[in-house]
């Protein structure tokens, strides 16, 4: 599993999972599976292309082998994943409303997306707790790079 770290005006992107129904109404940093033959990024970027209608630039890994448990197998069995988060950037030239929570979600994967503040990540929730703990790190990580704060 690969997530994004975006942030934009100290806030970082959240979006809340609609299915399967297990994680439905949990925060998340989105992401995706790896599909085989695919990289990380190349994941990142086809999520962010069919769930948001928009273009990603994936800079670097930030984090790395986050352990979370996915969601339940066909026999209820819950698989474990390993998390991976990207530092990604949106297009410069995009124009998004981050007050409304842009880019919107196309409703397959998530229902509902925010940017939420850096120094205040549990304005959101329910959150999976794996998710909860790397944005932490992620808040950590920013505030500690004034190189990311300005190109954010």
């Amino acid at each position: 599993m690969v997530g994004v770290a975006i942030v934009r005006d100290f806030r970082l992107f959240v979006a809340r999972r609609s299915q399967p129904g297990s994680v439905a109404g949990y925060w998340e940093l989105p992401g995706a599976e790896v599909a085989p033959g695919e990289d990380e990024s190349s994941a990142l970027q086809r999520r962010f292309t069919t769930e948001f209608s928009i273009s990603l630039r994936c800079v670097d890994r930030i984090l790395s082998d986050r352990a979370l448990t996915a969601w339940p197998t066909e026999d209820l069995d819950y698989d474990a994943a390993l998390l991976r988060v990207w530092r990604c950037q949106l297009p410069s030239e995009s124009t998004l409303d981050l007050d409304l929570g842009d880019p919107r979600p196309n409703f397959s994967v998530y229902d509902e997306t925010r940017w939420v503040p850096i120094d205040d990540l549990d304005a959101v929730g329910p959150w999976r707790e794996a998710d909860r703990i790397c944005a932490g790190e992620i808040a950590d990580h920013y505030n500690a790079d004034d190189l990311w704060q300005r190109a954010d």
